[in-house]
């Protein structure tokens, strides 16, 4: 007897479990299809042309806008000094100054010249103005000897005119033994001391010194061909130096190379920055924030309207209120957004958030997201 109730409460615990699984197995089949339930809206977006913007960081290393090495222009000899390392000049100030004897003594002898053949032109001209004058008496003087005069006039007025071509060339040279700033700037190098000979034969290899500009600077990066659609002329860029991690610094494209270089695949630019302050410095390495634009025309939806499985991409069209897969392939990521191509157009509804649990053809109630 013991033996029956035994058997008639396992009975009924039996089926107390299986009514109990039955039941949850119907809640769960009810709770994994949420796209049947009408009270269910999801949210869309509306697909737009658009162009978003987004930065590239550009590795890049400030450069003087002017700098050059100072060579001596002629053979001579270092005679003084009057600039060093660190020291700032003006424009047309003289750096240094160099000794050519020989240079002088031609500058002598060229100047001698010149005197000389305005002498004989002198004496020529007031000949040939002597001989006009006895000419007015008829058959005092014949017409050769005129002639003859007249040349002679011609010629040693020519003659003063090489002289003084001569004697300014000579002069040129010997301004060359002063070696002036050519633009307002920094030395940045001294390599010859006083006594050194320089010039074709001397230390013509060497820099007497080397000269920078402080006061504007340029900074030259490499954009990737990928983003040359963009016209950068004329935009303001701002930049960052490793020497001061919390500033930022900004300067203006003002030159586009127009040529992709082979070897990078890249299109070289300058920015022109004014560093009145003179903070900045040549030779610092510089990370440059260039705004760019994607294609124009491109269409972006967010990176949760895209589902990715085994077999394809797609989104979740919404079309007369049901749902439209639309196979699409992936382009160009900006922030939360992610570039589409396949069959769509602007104005479309799509999910925000798709999922590939809401099938091909799915009713659905949808509501346009904020953004």
């Amino acid at each position: 007897m013991h033996t029956n109730a035994l058997i008639r409460i396992l009975t009924v615990a039996s089926l107390v479990v299986f009514l109990s699984s039955c039941h949850s197995a119907s809640n769960e089949t009810v709770a994994t299809d949420p796209a049947q339930d009408p009270d269910i809206r999801y949210e869309a977006v509306k697909i737009a042309a658009s162009r978003p913007t987004r930065e590239l960081n550009l590795p890049g290393e400030l450069e003087s806008y002017y700098e050059t090495d100072l060579y001596p222009r002629v053979s001579s000899y270092v005679r003084s000094l009057h600039a060093d390392i660190g020291d700032k000049v003006k424009k047309g100030q003289v750096l240094a100054e160099l000794e050519a004897p020989e240079l002088t003594a031609n500058l002598t002898e060229a100047y001698s010249k010149v005197k000389a053949a305005e002498a004989v032109h002198e004496a020529s001209k007031a000949t040939y103005q002597r001989v006009l004058r006895a000419n007015r008496t008829t058959g005092a003087i014949s017409p050769v000897d005129l002639d003859a005069a007249r040349t002679k006039a011609i010629s040693d007025s020519l003659a003063v005119v090489a002289a003084n071509a001569h004697y300014t060339s000579v002069q040129q040279l010997v301004s060359y033994l002063k070696i002036t700033a050519p633009f307002t700037g920094v030395i940045t190098d001294r390599r010859l001391s006083p006594g050194a000979f320089v010039g074709p034969g001397g230390q013509n290899s060497v820099p007497m010194l080397k000269i920078r500009q402080l006061d504007r600077l340029r900074l030259r990066v490499a954009v990737p061909e990928a983003y040359l659609n963009n016209n950068y002329k004329g935009n303001t860029v701002q930049f960052s130096v490793r020497s001061f991690p919390n500033q930022t610094f900004t300067g203006k494209i003002n030159r586009v190379s127009n040529t992709v270089r082979p070897e990078t695949r890249s299109e070289l630019i300058e920015i022109d920055i004014q560093n009145t302050n003179e903070k900045l410095k040549p030779g610092m390495f510089a990370s440059a924030r260039l705004p760019v634009h994607s294609t124009e025309g491109s269409m972006y939806v967010p990176k949760t309207a895209i589902v990715s499985t085994m077999d394809r991409t797609f989104v979740i069209k919404v079309e007369n209120g049901k749902a439209v897969h639309v196979t699409v392939q992936k382009g160009d990521e900006a922030v939360g957004q992610t570039q589409v191509f396949g069959d769509l157009k602007p104005g479309d509804t799509v999910l925000k958030r798709a999922s590939e649990e809401i099938a091909n053809g799915t009713s659905l109630k949808v509501q346009l997201a904020s953004n």
